[in-house]
């Protein structure tokens, strides 16, 4: 068998492979959210992962927590932090 023979041969496995197990993968399912998207963020959460210095319906705690978040992601003010 020549060189060119095996790699066709090959390819033909890995593509038989490949259409195969493209019918295994299970069917995505849209799971709904509760929050409704005419709320504005700040107007609360029902989960338990708020933070609890931020009350519920309280913008200018709302955007502090954005602000600290936003500066912990900061590359230059992280490097000058020890």
């Amino acid at each position: 068998m020549s060189a060119r023979a095996s790699s066709l041969a090959c390819a033909a496995i890995v593509l038989a492979a490949v259409v195969g197990l493209t019918g295994c993968e299970k069917p995505q399912v849209s799971q709904q959210t509760k929050r409704k998207p005419d709320v504005a963020a700040y107007q609360g959460t029902d989960n338990a992962f708020a933070d609890t210095s931020w009350k519920r319906g309280d913008s200018a705690a709302w955007e502090e927590q954005l602000r600290k978040r936003s500066q912990g992601q900061n590359e230059y003010s992280r490097a000058s932090q020890p």
